[in-house]
């Protein structure tokens, strides 16, 4: 097969950096770029290589040798767009936060109905590190019992679209609390239902918008966690901690590991995770590095073509329930903020 061909919808920051991982992979190509204002588009695509620009959603579906669609655009408008580009026959890499979970299931039927792939784009879960984590959690922690995150960056912008209630109306939650509750789906892993969840959200004063969360969920199998993220600390957070029966994992860089990222590249300091057991002090916790040749983005461009050329079901449908089981709990905590 050839190379797989991606459009992609939105010129942010975001957009930006999976088009940079969509021509990083050889396997695949950057076909358009697509804005409701053309000039945004044509600024977007002036020093890439191949990609044109696109005037609108439509122009963009309309390609034909267009094989995949990358939608970043603001939350309110990305389920239309996700239901045009399928039933134009385009796979889907959409970006989150998603719409509410309703919107996410309806997605996913469309998907499965239409034989093409759709697949959330959170770039930590396609590092080697979740998997090498998730095979260690018998071993190292035992039978996981709580998590707890923190998760900051600072944007003090009134201008950044995260404080429009408009097109993001979870604000932090949506934006930052995806992160958080894709950790408790991919590494907590509740054997048992939702029946508790409780926020204390600070809202902007100027926008309204959530700027800072913090809150506990519980579940009926007696796992529990507990998240903290905004973007009010004035310094990059992303600490995690996973508690079992016979240990402990921890990590400083859950959401963009130091060493390569798109937004750090520090060589000199190692990928991986510290598990402590027992009453080990300091000098004894145990750091597991699990290092990796290309950068989470890229890697997750590189399984999103496997996936189209390939159609693993088994893969997919888990793709697809572990959004939905992240967007659900997102949606169990907006429920319950004021």
């Amino acid at each position: 097969m050839d190379d797989i061909k991606f459009g992609v919808i939105g010129t942010g920051n975001i957009a930006n950096v999976v088009a940079n991982a969509i021509e990083a992979v050889e396997s695949a190509s950057l076909l358009a770029v697509s804005s409701r204002t053309l000039s945004k588009a044509v600024s977007f695509v002036s020093e890439r290589k191949t990609a044109i620009a696109v005037e609108g959603v439509d122009n963009l579906l309309k390609i034909p040798e267009l094989d995949v669609v990358y939608v970043a655009t603001p939350t309110a408008t990305k389920e239309a767009i996700v239901f045009a580009a399928i039933a134009a026959g385009k796979h889907v890499l959409v970006e989150k936060p998603l719409p509410a979970n309703a919107a996410v299931k309806r997605m996913i039927e469309a998907a499965k109905t239409a034989g093409v792939v759709l697949m959330d784009a959170t770039h930590f879960v396609h590092h080697p590190r979740t998997e090498a984590i998730r095979e260690a959690i018998p071993a190292k922690v035992g039978q996981p019992k709580s998590l707890h995150s923190a998760f900051y960056f600072p944007i003090e912008d009134k201008g950044d679209i995260r404080y429009d209630q408009e097109l993001e109306p979870m604000g932090a939650l949506g934006d930052m609390g995806w992160y958080a509750m894709r950790a408790v789906v991919e590494y907590l892993q509740p054997k048992g239902s939702l029946n508790k969840a409780a926020s204390v959200a600070e809202r902007d004063e100027e926008t309204g918008a959530i700027k800072r969360m913090s809150g506990v969920i519980g579940f009926d199998s007696g796992e529990s966690a507990t998240f903290d993220f905004g973007y009010t600390s004035g310094t990059g957070i992303m600490d995690l901690n996973l508690i079992g029966t016979s240990g402990m994992i921890a990590m400083d860089d859950f959401v963009l590991d130091w060493h390569n990222s798109f937004v750090f590249q520090e060589a000199d300091v190692k990928t991986g995770f510290t598990h402590r057991t027992h009453m080990a002090s300091r000098k004894d916790f145990n750091f597991i590095e699990t290092p990796a040749e290309k950068a989470a983005d890229v890697i997750m461009i590189e399984r999103f073509v496997a996936l189209v050329k390939e159609q693993d079901v088994t893969a997919l449908d888990q793709f697809a329930d572990n959004a939905f089981k992240t967007q659900r709990l997102l949606d169990a905590i907006w429920e319950v903020t004021d």
